[in-house]
């Protein structure tokens, strides 16, 4: 197993290389046309709001680590998870970030970073999911994800799968070694106002107003990108519930969301206060994660802080108080 550290300095190196990497040489409106891509409306419902804003707005990233265990062939392995955060520009376009993109053109999203890591037999897994929320609410629940991403890298190969919501169809491209999967690009049916699993971790922590209204939710949902690469199992939405209640947990208040879709049961806890953090979550199949700490700092400089991150993230900062230093449970 990798250490966090050396995973922190490898992601920190991704995220700052933006800040120093040249011009590209072909612009936005030299790229294939958007229409690769479901619509979405020229204008939101509503702006973001000023909290979030003043939050959100700093340059800053926030970096969350786990402790976990993931069910893959059948057994529960232990396992890394970090959540980043940060807001940036992208081209409706192209939806690619584009710093420079004209302002008819740019959407500013809450992007996630999931990075997960962990060893089956003797090998190890690299996945990475990525969710791209705009911070304007352009459909009718709040962050609906514009592009989700997943790679995976094993010694077996490695896979991208990507899908790109809208209101009533979403485009979903896979690239992938397995010889039945291939390489594809097709269209999915997806009711309007689905759900996707993916974006939960950015929706339930209301940073800009309760979510779903602050009731139950019931619907359609789009499993998570890597429950569809385990299951091998064709893209689609299906009927799912969201249950809200106030728990305590280790003496904190949360708020918890209790997932139903199929055979799946997924409890989220959340801050009901401060920062709104994503403090654990457990699964029907025995999967877990338990934060450990927290870290803010300025995304492109994560490569030169990886130390103060590191720190930060196992529970050893002074940020993060004591309780989140344990083991899943």
């Amino acid at each position: 197993m990798r250490t966090m550290g050396l995973s922190l300095t490898l992601l920190g190196a991704s995220l700052g290389c933006s800040r120093h990497a040249p011009a590209p040489t072909m612009r936005p409106a030299d790229l294939p046309s958007a229409e690769r891509f479901p619509a979405l409306p020229l204008r939101p419902r509503a702006t973001a709001g000023g909290a979030f804003m003043r939050a959100w707005s700093d340059g800053r990233a926030e970096l969350s680590g786990y402790r976990a265990r993931v069910n893959r062939y059948g057994e529960l392995r232990a396992a890394e998870l970090v959540l980043i955060y940060v807001t940036e520009p992208m081209d409706r376009r192209t939806w690619v970030k584009d710093d420079a993109a004209p302002a008819e053109h740019r959407v500013n999203v809450l992007k996630l970073n999931a990075s997960l890591k962990f060893q089956t037999g003797v090998y190890p897994y690299s996945v990475m999911t990525s969710v791209f929320a705009p911070v304007d609410r352009y459909r009718a629940e709040a962050f609906s994800p514009v592009k989700i991403t997943l790679s995976a890298q094993e010694w077996c190969g490695h896979v991208f799968h990507g899908v790109w919501p809208g209101d009533e169809r979403s485009t979903e491209q896979v690239m992938s070694y397995f010889v039945e999967e291939g390489e594809r690009r097709r269209e999915v049916p997806t009711p309007a106002g689905s759900l996707y699993e993916d974006a939960l971790l950015i929706q339930l922590r209301e940073l800009d107003g309760p979510f779903a209204g602050g009731v139950d939710w019931r619907g359609s949902l789009v499993p998570s990108l890597w429950t569809i690469r385990r299951a091998h199992t064709p893209t689609a939405a299906v009927e799912a519930t969201i249950a809200r209640s106030r728990a305590q947990l280790d003496g904190t208040d949360v708020h918890r969301f209790v997932l139903r879709y199929g055979e799946v049961t997924r409890t989220f806890d959340v801050e009901a206060d401060g920062a709104h953090r994503v403090l654990g979550w457990r699964g029907s199949d025995g999967e877990e994660a338990r934060l450990l700490g927290t870290a803010r700092l300025p995304y492109w400089q994560l490569n030169h802080q990886g130390d103060e991150a590191q720190r930060a993230l196992f529970g050893l900062g002074d940020e993060v108080p004591a309780r989140d230093a344990g083991a899943p449970r």
